[in-house]
């Protein structure tokens, strides 16, 4: 509303269409565009919306969360035959009302992701046709590329996870992050792809000790739907990072390059596990609940600034690539490649910042000299 609590001029008139399966859901929607002036039908009947309503009738076509797949494909396809100019617009009810006055206004919210420059960064130059065999690419790619890594912290300087942000650290400035800077960022490159996507939220358990308490929900993984089957799709676990996505539909055990992982049932959750020193080690425990980008700011706050987390004393630094896997745990460099022995490293101040540029790729900058002399003597 403007400041005489009348809708802005551009809204009014504006047409749109919802189709949703939960009927009070979509009045509240409805009832809410109206307020702001649209001029705003719906319909929970949907195998029968192209028979009542005309595409040329409405500037936009809003389908909610419960109609993605096979449903809103066969719609999208029959209104686009009515007026092959139509705009459609997948949504999420808590995001609906926000998402489809940026699209009546041509401007998203967020700041578009320059694909050509993500996909520079990673080195990536495949098809970008939203199918598994892209998802597969992409996701050996950019951890392969983009490093897992907690320096910001270190230095005190806090955790931005806005897209421009992030874009700015992780592309532009060849510097890496942790699990809600690389996850989100793979994220909106997924869904500029046209990629079906859901973040989630997950309780870490690696390395957590027998009967420890639960952790808070401090880790950001995504959901991906192809042809109706879940995949866990997670590029922000450090050095247990899968380099694949796993099936979130099966508890048998999965095997990729870097190991064999598997998905299963733990109470209401999904419990994720790899095959370490011949038994299964826990990572995390993932809440199937869809998370919005909002969720994720407590959580990355928590981590980044508690005085209990981790990533505020240890440095930690990973990559893992087709051939190995090379860790920083504050002096100790240890590459674990597919094939053979592993090989531990204890390194000085100097070595430190070798492999951080050699080996990782990261840009040392002087001001990082402090915690990488901190690092340098851990465990003394």
């Amino acid at each position: 509303m403007n400041d005489d609590n009348q809708p802005p001029n551009w809204l009014t008139g504006a047409r749109v269409l919802l189709l949703g399966r939960a009927p009070e859901v979509l009045d509240m929607v409805r009832q809410e565009l109206l307020e702001l002036g649209v001029d705003v039908r719906g319909t929970t009947d949907v195998e029968n919306a192209a028979d009542r309503f005309d595409a040329e009738d409405f500037d936009l076509i809003a389908f909610g969360r419960g109609l993605l797949g096979p449903a809103s494909e066969r719609l999208k396809q029959a209104f686009t035959r009515q007026d092959p100019q139509i705009r459609f617009l997948d949504t999420l009810a808590p995001l609906a009302v926000g998402q489809i006055l940026s699209a009546l206004t041509g401007k998203d919210r967020d700041p578009e992701l320059d694909l050509d420059a993500y996909f520079a960064r990673i080195g990536y130059t495949g098809p970008r046709s939203p199918t598994l065999v892209t998802l597969c690419a992409l996701h050996e790619r950019h951890p392969a590329s983009i490093v897992f890594e907690n320096i910001d912290i270190l230095l005190g300087r806090g955790v931005d996870i806005s897209p421009t942000a992030v874009d700015a650290k992780l592309i532009e400035g060849h510097r890496g992050g942790y699990c809600f800077e690389h996850n989100s960022l793979l994220k909106r490159a997924l869904e500029a792809i046209g990629f079906e996507v859901e973040g989630l939220a997950a309780r870490v358990y690696w390395q957590s000790l027998a009967g420890a308490a639960p952790r808070p929900r401090t880790h950001m993984a995504l959901r991906i739907m192809l042809e109706g089957r879940p995949w866990l799709v997670d590029v922000g676990f450090g050095g247990n990072v899968s380099v694949a996505p796993l099936r979130m539909d099966t508890s048998e055990p999965q095997e990729t390059p870097h190991g064999v992982y598997r998905v299963i049932s733990y109470g209401d959750e999904l419990m994720v596990q790899v095959w370490l020193d011949s038994r299964w080690s826990s990572l995390y425990a993932l809440s199937l609940e869809p998370q919005l980008d909002v969720d994720y700011e407590l959580p990355n706050w928590f981590t980044s600034t508690h005085p209990t987390s981790h990533f505020r004393h240890h440095l930690t630094v990973a990559r893992t690539t087709p051939d190995a896997r090379y860790t920083l745990a504050d002096r100790q460099f240890t590459i674990r490649p597919v094939e053979g022995e592993s090989e531990r490293y204890l390194l000085d101040g100097d070595g430190i910042e070798r492999v951080l540029r050699d080996t990782f790729g990261m840009p040392v900058e002087a001001e990082w000299r402090p915690i990488i002399e901190r690092a340098a003597t851990a465990n003394d």
